[in-house]
């Protein structure tokens, strides 16, 4: 296993442990019940403050409140945080750990199987895509509610950085799978 598949798989446990507290954080508070969040006696209330913070430092309208018109497609994409998101990010962290150390100069790699490689290929492209709508949604906001230097934070490193990854992991994914393909299609040919 080459030595930037081992470095890569680093800055991939490094979003994934990002990632689990977002997730928690701001990603799927909506869908907590508002009486653990919201009044300022309630025990998740401090989520309710990081919320207020994020809309007025970054202006998301994805995160604003009534009557800021919130797309469809964001309440699904809210689920898949949930349903897919969540389990594949834990699922992550430890596939990622268990999967290689570093021994000093040398670097010692057992690697992802094959599954683990199939699953964050199909993880890449739902982010990447779904990370793209939000993208273009956020683009199209009218710039009397979302000032341009707004957008730019918002489309070219909140987000950006976000569908970066995914493109990474994606094309990494499937770089690795493919060449597992490859090598068994050349044993095929040897026998």
């Amino acid at each position: 296993m080459s030595s930037a598949r081992y470095y890569l798989d680093k800055v991939y446990l490094t979003y994934f442990l990002i990632h689990l507290p977002v997730l928690f954080c701001v990603d799927l508070v909506p869908l907590y019940p508002t009486s653990l969040w919201v009044p300022p006696s309630s025990p998740l209330h401090f989520l309710y403050e990081l919320r207020v913070y994020y809309i007025e430092t970054y202006n998301d309208q994805f995160f604003a409140p009534p009557p800021a018109p919130i797309p469809s497609f964001f309440t699904l994409f809210a689920f898949l945080e949930l349903v897919f998101h969540l389990p594949v990010s834990l699922w992550a962290v430890r596939a990622l750990l268990a999967g290689g150390r570093d021994t000093g100069s040398a670097v010692k790699r057992s690697g992802l199987s094959g599954r683990a490689e199939l699953l964050l290929l199909v993880y890449g492209i739902e982010t990447a895509l779904t990370t793209a709508a939000c993208m273009y949604e956020a683009f199209l906001w009218d710039p009397a509610v979302v000032t341009a230097e707004q957008k730019v934070v918002l489309l070219g490193g909140l987000y950006g950085g976000y569908f970066a990854l995914a493109v990474l992991l994606t094309v990494d994914m499937y770089a690795r799978l493919l060449s597992r393909l490859d090598a068994v299609d050349a044993r095929k040919k040897d026998q």
